[in-house]
C-alpha cells in the first residue's frame, strides 16, 4: 500500500468514527471540538485529527467499542503508539 492509499484507509477510519458521536455531544477545549476535527482532516492532519476525535472522552461518556475499533486501526495504520492506548480502551469497554 502506498503513502497516498494509508492516508485514505486512515481518513476512512477517522470518518466512520467521527460518524459514531451522537448529535448531542459535548465540545470543549480540553476535550473534542467538531470544528477542530474536520480542520485537521481536511489539512490532512490526520495525527492532530485522530487525537482531536480520541479527546472526547473527556466530557462525554464512552462511545462505545465500534468507535474506538476505529481509532486503533487508524493509529495501526500510522504506526502510532496511540494503537496501545485504544486497546486499552477497548479491552475496558463493554
Amino acid at each position: 500500500m502506498n503513502q497516498v492509499e494509508r492516508w485514505e484507509r486512515i481518513e476512512a477510519e477517522l470518518k466512520a468514527a467521527f460518524s459514531l458521536l451522537p448529535e448531542n455531544v459535548v465540545e470543549s477545549d480540553n476535550g473534542y471540538r467538531e470544528s477542530d476535527f474536520l480542520s485537521f482532516l481536511e489539512a490532512n492532519e490526520l495525527l492532530l485529527a485522530m487525537e482531536e476525535l480520541d479527546g472526547v472522552i473527556e466530557d462525554n461518556p464512552n462511545p462505545g467499542r465500534e468507535f474506538w475499533e476505529h481509532l486503533l486501526k487508524a493509529a495501526s495504520l500510522m504506526g502510532h503508539l496511540h494503537a496501545n492506548r485504544y486497546e486499552s480502551i477497548l479491552a475496558s469497554t463493554t
